[in-house]
């Protein structure tokens, strides 16, 4: 036991008396002295030091030990004054990480005019504005760039632990036919290389965010059916007849048709438009169609759109599950009988007919992303279960090799390294699968406002949906306008006027 100055008794404590810490990003880690519980301890050693170092968890690889050193010295120059200031304390940094260095994003450049959806307005009516649908290209004329970004590197803390960078945008594009791609240095910024996109032919170019493709149009003058086959082509297709029930057509470019579509076996890679309707017989295949939609009507179909659908007269017993907006635009157009699902909004002129047939419509919800989601939740779950199956291996390995002292021959060696590179594995997926899963519950709802507007007469039989919100038609309503926004407890009815 000692005494100060002050005649205050003082009492060796090494845990009171030094203590490291780590700072909050983990980039440096400081030792903490206090000298008036270190006096009459000794000699202040480099082995205390460590000790609370390594009780602090501070990897010794990222430890400063010149830092170390000086730090114990002066820790012990302040503990043999004979006169302390009890309240003192010291501090010193003894240990430094690695900071991240930040990647840079990726990007795509494309140089021609890429097709606009239809936007609702204000008021709820519909810009048909729709410019550069068709894109025609010429041999040789460059149609992108890609910068496919550079990632960032890993640094560790003091702890020895990584620290991982942001993640950067890292585009891609998948080429369809006819594209040449080049590399070359970015004349602006030394050592970074681009990519560049060319046609190889005259014709016309068909892009989503991430691919790129140039075909030739097909022309088909008659129906498609028994005297054609079924058709599957990369490009444009234009059917001059109509494609009649039990045809088969997929086309990975637009779809346009002079007569009805009666066959639920369609798969357009773009957008479709049918001059006349589409007459399916009974909820049987479905139609997908991954851009824009127009038709004259359609009944008794099922049918997916990743764009806009737009139908002139009326959807009668149908089931249509859209990513755009969905438009009714004749001035006496008619939803009757049928289940909307439009992500954007809905616009037309009736809601239901006076025979009371229910008739539903859901806004502001991804059906997409809410299928990936119950399929990423219940993949999940699976490799939860399978990861839970093989923790009582990992549990044995773990225990033969404490019995063997580390002293496992080779074979059992690289067994053993397997099992825990596949464990590993699946628990880096299952932590991936998790953030993924948890970004798409978020995005199966539309985060910005979306409109439904009854330009005419909504009757009874009606159901409006938006998340929780459920709004039933039980009497014959005039014209009226709904906009719903997150975090709403009901969505008010407002009366609806054209604007002039």
């Amino acid at each position: 036991m000692a005494e100060s100055a002050n005649s205050e008794p003082l009492e060796f404590n090494l845990e009171r008396g030094l203590r490291v810490q780590a700072s909050e990003d983990g980039l440096t880690a400081t030792i903490i002295a206090k000298p008036k519980y270190l006096t009459g301890g000794g000699d202040i050693s480099l082995a205390m030091l460590m000790e609370a170092i390594d009780k602090a968890g501070i990897n010794r690889d990222r430890l400063d030990l010149t830092a170390t050193e000086k730090a114990g010295a002066s820790i012990d120059a302040e503990v043999r004054k004979p006169n302390k200031d009890l309240n003192a304390q010291f501090e010193y940094v003894i240990a430094n990480g690695i900071p991240a260095k930040e990647g840079k994003n990726g990007w795509i450049k494309f140089y021609f005019p890429r097709a606009q959806r239809v936007v609702l307005k204000e008021d709820g009516s519909a810009d048909f504005r729709n410019i550069n649908k068709y894109v025609h290209v010429k041999e040789g004329e460059i149609l992108a760039t890609l910068f496919e970004g550079v990632a960032g590197e890993q640094g560790v803390d003091v702890t020895g632990k990584p620290i991982y960078p942001k993640a950067i945008d890292k585009p891609s594009l998948v080429l369809g036919k006819n594209v040449l791609s080049k590399t070359k240095e970015d004349p602006e910024n030394p050592g970074i290389l681009l990519k560049e996109y060319f046609a190889t032919l005259n014709g016309a170019v068909f892009s989503t965010d991430n691919s790129l493709a140039v075909s030739p149009e097909l022309s088909i003058d008659t129906d498609v059916g028994l005297g054609t086959g079924n058709i599957n082509f990369d490009g444009t297709i234009r059917v001059k007849g109509t494609i009649v029930e039990g045809a088969n057509v997929v086309c990975n470019g637009s779809l346009y048709i002079d007569g009805n579509v009666e066959s639920p076996d369609v798969t357009v890679g773009e957008d479709l438009e049918v001059k006349a309707g589409i007459k399916g017989k009974a909820r049987g295949n479905v139609i997908r169609v991954r851009g824009e939609l127009r038709a004259k009507f359609i009944e008794n179909s099922v049918i997916e759109v990743d764009g806009d659908c737009i139908v002139e007269n009326f959807i009668l017993n149908s089931k249509i599950l859209c990513l755009g907006s969905l438009i009714l635009s004749g001035d006496s157009s008619s939803l009757v009988g049928s289940e909307i699902m439009a992500y954007k909004g809905v616009t037309l002129a009736t809601l239901g007919s006076s025979a009371q047939l229910d008739t539903i419509i859901e806004v502001g919800f991804h059906y997409k992303n809410d299928r990936f989601f119950v399929e990423g939740t219940n993949r999940l779950s699976q490799y939860e279960k399978e990861l839970e199956t093989v923790l009582p291996e990992i549990q044995k390995i773990k225990e033969a090799v404490q019995r063997a002292r580390g002293k496992v021959d080779e074979s059992k060696k690289a067994k053993f390294k397997e099992v825990f590179d596949a464990y590993q594995t699946k628990m880096k997926t299952v932590e991936l699968l998790k953030g993924k899963v948890e970004e798409l519950k978020l995005s199966r709802y539309n985060p910005e406002p979306v409109k439904v507007v009854v330009r005419n007469t909504a009757h009874p039989g009606g159901i409006i949906r938006y998340r929780r919100q459920i709004e039933k038609i039980t009497k014959q309503q005039s014209a009226f306008m709904m906009q719903f926004t997150s975090g709403q407890d009901k969505a008010m009815m407002m009366a609806w006027k054209p604007k002039s």
